[in-house]
């Protein structure tokens, strides 16, 4: 069972995700929950894609929950609002990191799409992810770096 929001964005109800959203404090070691994480593609993939002008990444928040957002304009801070984002759940355990997201797919399906978090001490700058492999993905690691977002954004309140 889902319901859409606002924007058209579909909300599912916590219990159709594998993990179980985040109650390790410790979090904080890895992430930042007042910045965005943009994702950084090599010149070859924007020009064969054509995202010359399109950002795309992630913003962690509080209690286990992330956005994965699409065309962030970062002098809007509008743009960051939740309600706009793919939802997500997070989940630290002490040793690994994981994040999933349910994406609505053509013909009105969805898809539970599990990623981890690769940790590393040499590094607070960026985020290297790990999708995994499933039957309409191949596995493929994505860097991520850490962008400032205004004041602003950080009033919204995820509505997952």
């Amino acid at each position: 069972m889902s319901t859409k929001n606002d924007y058209g964005m579909v909300r599912f109800k916590q219990s159709r995700f594998s993990i179980k959203p985040n109650n390790n404090q410790n979090y904080i070691q890895h992430i930042d929950t007042t910045v965005f994480y943009m994702a950084v593609h090599s010149k070859e993939f924007i020009k064969e894609y054509k995202l010359e002008n399109f950002k795309n990444g992630i913003k962690f928040y509080g209690n286990g929950k992330v956005g994965h957002f699409k065309g962030i304009d970062f002098n809007n801070a509008a743009s960051f609002n939740p309600k706009k984002a793919t939802m997500g759940y997070y989940n630290y355990d002490g040793e690994n990191f994981y994040v999933e997201y349910i994406y609505e797919i053509p013909g009105g399906t969805h898809k539970l799409a599990k990623s981890e978090i690769i940790l590393r001490k040499s590094s607070t700058d960026t985020l290297i992810v790990k999708s995994f492999k499933s039957a309409t993905s191949a596995e493929k690691i994505t860097k991520y770096a850490r962008m400032k977002i205004p004041v602003e954004a950080l009033n919204y309140k995820v509505d997952w």
